[in-house]
């Protein structure tokens, strides 16, 4: 414990003139003069290397407390995201295997998906949200699913544009 402090006090402060006068300590013996200037130059940088670590480390674990909060929070919006699509499904004219026509999509549910994106600050044009109707129906059967309608949405919402699904 006490070698570190002197290595400390001797890196932080290195007082030659101490050693300079003793009598013959230094000048009697080059080598330990050369030694102790090297020591300390080279001492010096690992110090600045030592504390730019330490530095670096804490922004890196502060980084990643970030992003884990970044996905939590979008995890958490993803899942109401979900629930809304299907609520917003649910208030729609289905037929009796539970299907809605593209044109009840897209005059009843997109207006307030539309909403919920504008809420959300997610990107969209009305071009965008019509073309997304149209990809929606995955079956190609002419009808759009509540499976399918919360696929398309949740997928828009996390930045797949209608033309590259």
């Amino acid at each position: 414990e006490t070698s570190m402090l002197t290595l400390f006090v001797l890196m932080s402060s290195p007082n030659l003139p101490v050693y300079l006068r003793e009598e013959g300590l230094l000048w009697e013996r080059p080598l330990l003069l050369i030694f102790l200037v090297i020591f300390i130059i080279i001492g010096s940088f690992g110090m600045i290397a030592l504390l730019t670590g330490v530095i670096s480390e804490g922004v890196f674990e502060k980084n990643q407390l970030r992003v884990d909060e970044a996905r939590k929070e979008l995890d958490e919006f993803m899942l109401m995201l979900e629930a809304k699509a299907e609520e917003i499904f649910s208030g729609l004219e289905v037929d009796e295997e539970g299907s809605a026509t593209h044109e009840e999509v897209e005059t009843h549910g997109m207006p307030i998906i539309a909403d919920l994106f504008e809420g959300a600050m997610i990107d969209y044009t009305d071009y965008q949200l019509r073309q997304l109707v149209e990809v929606m129906d995955v079956s190609h059967n002419g009808k759009i699913e509540c499976a399918e309608f919360k696929h398309a949405v949740l997928a828009y919402a996390a930045g797949v544009k209608p033309l590259s699904i």
